[in-house]
């Protein structure tokens, strides 16, 4: 445990980076043993925004990794670059003996991923991965529902992640948005797919390794099944929904809006969620790494491995077959 307080550095200044300054601001106000030292980015026009909205001085805001790095008041980085970087550039966090939050995917291999799990270990800092939806309390209340054998036994699962937007440059569906389900799934059962059959199609932009939409199914030891549905062209309201059927119920959980609903035999009951802010919950349970030398729930070990299944998702779709998500062989 420590007392003094820690200086964080976030390390990207996009759409979620900007969302990130708001919310470590926020939460230094409410915390005393926080405190938002740097905002790093390459480009100077986004950097000069996000200083402008949030009012932060000149001397917060670097256009230089490295040299943020070297500075002795940061104690901890949330990188929050592009997918591509988050390996090189969070080796060279933790190579600086930083606490690393690094977004989701933690890298876009399952080697690449287990490296920075191991550096984490090396240099005796805290690594946490950016797998937000483990701290929204809606899914948290349907683990605890079914740990309690609220629905009984549980079967399969059905996940959709869909929404109408813009995709992302140079990014597919299945690394970018898959990640939340699969961890989710995780999360609810406490195991992964022993294999997984996936496809995905590049509508727009008819370009391999850059599907906009992908169905995936996976399978587990014990004969349950999941099936998780990812879109960037759902034209209806954008869903982040978790369906986990029983041998005698189903749980309904609506994630963005913190619902969760319960079915038996034709009835039905709404279950009370407190809903929280993720994100501050996310980077509260960060710094509560840091201090109070609390587990990690979004460890690296936990990152590496959904890497693993999103690639043997990718795998599946270059041979037509289910693939088994150790090793990515082809049964």
């Amino acid at each position: 445990m420590t007392s003094r307080k820690i200086g964080v550095a976030i390390i990207g200044a996009g759409y979620w980076g900007r969302k990130l300054v708001g919310e470590y601001l926020a939460l230094s106000k409410k915390r005393d043993d926080i405190q938002l030292k740097y905002v790093v980015d390459c480009d100077k026009d986004r950097l000069a925004s996000v200083g402008k909205e949030f009012d932060l001085p000149g001397d917060m805001l670097m256009t230089d990794i490295f040299e943020v790095l070297k500075k002795r008041p940061v104690q901890a980085v949330h990188l929050a670059t592009p997918n591509e970087t988050h390996f090189p550039l969070g080796m060279a966090v933790l190579e600086c003996h930083k606490h690393l939050l690094l977004e989701k995917p933690m890298a876009m291999t399952m080697r690449e991923a287990l490296k920075v799990t191991r550096k984490a270990e090396e240099e005796s800092v805290i690594l946490n991965v950016g797998h937000i939806f483990r701290f929204n309390n809606a899914v948290r209340e349907a683990r605890s529902l079914l740990t309690s054998g609220a629905i009984g036994k549980p079967l399969y699962y059905n996940m959709r992640w869909e929404a109408l937007l813009k995709p992302p440059k140079n990014r597919d569906i299945i690394f970018d948005l898959g990640p939340h389900p699969t961890d989710v799934l995780n999360y609810l059962s406490n195991e992964w797919p022993v294999r997984v059959l996936a496809l995905a199609k590049s509508f727009l932009r008819e370009k391999p390794g850059q599907e906009e939409v992908a169905e995936a199914f996976g399978e587990f030891e014990d004969s349950v099944f999941a099936h998780i549905a990812l879109s960037w062209l759902h034209a209806g309201p954008k869903r982040r929904h978790v369906s986990v059927t029983g041998d005698s119920g189903t749980i309904e959980v609506d994630a963005l809006n913190q619902q969760i609903m319960l079915y038996h035999k034709g009835a039905s009951k709404n279950h009370h969620v407190q809903v929280n802010n993720t994100i501050e919950s996310m980077i509260t349970h960060f710094i509560n790494n840091i201090v109070k030398d609390e587990a990690p729930q979004n460890s690296g070990l936990v990152g590496a491995m959904t890497v693993g299944v999103l690639s043997s998702m990718r795998e599946s779709m270059k041979y037509g077959r289910f693939v088994n998500v150790i090793g990515g062989c082809v049964d």
